[in-house]
């Protein structure tokens, strides 16, 4: 009897000790990609390890110290990252090389390490995000009114394989989100509008000035004629697009014309 109350003692103590080592918290590590990212153990130098196991959604790799004054010996366990893996000499950080989109997710390193108590198992757990540098991004543009010398102009912002994590600012006037309205006048032509794409990894603005958004919308107005089939009186308006040629509009009075005699 008594020796099977020993042996469940040791068992609570080896249980007590893994859970010593465990950590619970997830650290996030950004990436970039087609570049490289590191995660890092932080393990001390009086620490001595006997292997790190390293897993995703699939296994990565499994690490042994090397012979005294020599590199890890890196054994990767998964076709995914063949000719990808590096690991530190100095402290056994994994370094994960030309990233792919697929790359993200929730990895584990059990970092199994010896001491006087017996065999300790350290978990870490890593939370990999991988980006794209954003490219430069694209603004279009619609004339919506021209009146009273003032055009009212909405600006859309948009950068190629929109993704998550993608955000916008317009400078002037200061205002977030990739859509922004203008009320645009012949005394602040020389104004520019920027917007910048922002993302974890990056940024990248374009501009457009202030002559470009409004050019001739105050040489020409609406255009008014009478239609006489319906006759109504016709205003014609131009819609505008950075890249594409104007498209003219029309918009019908309600109020039919007296016929005149």
């Amino acid at each position: 009897m008594a020796q099977r109350y020993l042996w469940i003692w040791l068992l609570c103590l080896q249980t007590c000790l893994e859970a010593e080592g465990s950590d619970t918290d997830v650290f996030t590590v950004i990436g970039i990609l087609g570049e490289s990212v590191t995660f890092p153990l932080n393990i001390e130098k009086s620490q001595q390890v006997v292997n790190i196991v390293w897993n995703s959604e699939t296994s990565v790799a499994f690490v042994m110290p090397g012979d005294s004054g020599t590199a890890p010996k890196v054994t990767v366990t998964h076709q995914n990252y063949n000719d990808r893996i590096n690991v530190s000499r100095k402290n056994y950080n994994l370094e994960i090389s030309n990233l792919r989109m697929e790359d993200s997710g929730i990895y584990k390193a059990d970092i199994n390490t010896k001491t006087l108590e017996g065999m300790i198992t350290t978990t870490r757990r890593y939370s990999l995000q991988v980006f794209r540098r954003l490219g430069k991004p694209k603004i279009t543009q619609s004339l919506m009114t021209s009146v009273n010398s003032t055009c009212n102009v909405t600006l859309t912002c948009s950068v190629e394989e929109e993704e998550e994590n993608v955000t916008y600012s317009w400078s002037p006037p200061g205002e977030a989100g990739n859509v922004v309205r203008i009320f645009w006048t012949p005394d602040n032509q020389e104004l520019t509008y920027t917007c910048t794409a922002w993302n974890p990894v990056s940024n990248s603005s374009d501009s457009i000035s202030a002559q470009q958004l409004c050019a001739g919308s105050f040489l020409k107005p609406f255009s008014k004629n009478s239609d006489a089939i319906s006759k109504k009186t016709i205003y014609t308006y131009v819609m505008v697009t950075r890249d594409a040629p104007p498209a003219e509009g029309r918009i019908y009075d309600e109020i039919p014309q007296s016929k005149v005699s």
